[in-house]
C-alpha cells in the first residue's frame, strides 16, 4: 500500500483516531460477570472494580470478587463473585451521570 488508507485513521491533531468498540456486559445468577469493551482497569480489590470501558468508567461492587480473565487486546474480562451492584460515574466522553451523582440504575435492580 502507499501509506494513504492510515491518513483516514488519523484525527484532526494528527493522532491516530481508535475507533470505538462494543461495550457488552452480561450477568449471570450475580455470581459470574462477562465485560467486553474494557480499556483499562483503574482499581481493584475483593469488594469493588473500577474499570475503564468504551461506555465510560463502570464500577462493580460486590463480595470476594475476582478477576478471572482480562485482556486488553481483545477487551474481555470475567469477573466471579458475588455481584451486589455495578454502575457507570462517567459516560464516553469523560462527563459524569446526572450533574456528579453516580447512575445507581442497575444497583438498584439487585436489591
Amino acid at each position: 500500500m502507499n501509506g494513504m488508507s492510515n491518513i483516514n485513521n488519523l484525527n484532526n491533531n494528527g493522532e491516530e483516531k481508535r475507533s470505538r468498540k462494543i461495550h457488552n456486559v452480561v450477568l449471570y445468577n450475580r455470581k459470574q460477570m462477562t465485560v467486553s469493551g474494557v480499556i483499562r482497569v483503574d482499581n481493584f480489590n475483593d469488594s469493588i472494580i473500577v474499570l475503564i470501558t468504551e461506555a465510560g468508567q463502570m464500577t462493580v461492587e460486590g463480595i470476594n470478587l475476582h478477576i478471572n480473565k482480562l485482556s486488553l487486546e481483545t477487551g474481555d474480562m470475567n469477573i466471579d463473585g458475588d455481584i451486589t451492584g455495578l454502575f457507570y460515574t462517567e459516560d464516553a466522553s469523560g462527563s459524569t451521570n446526572n450533574g456528579g451523582k453516580s447512575s445507581k440504575f442497575l444497583s438498584k435492580l439487585f436489591k
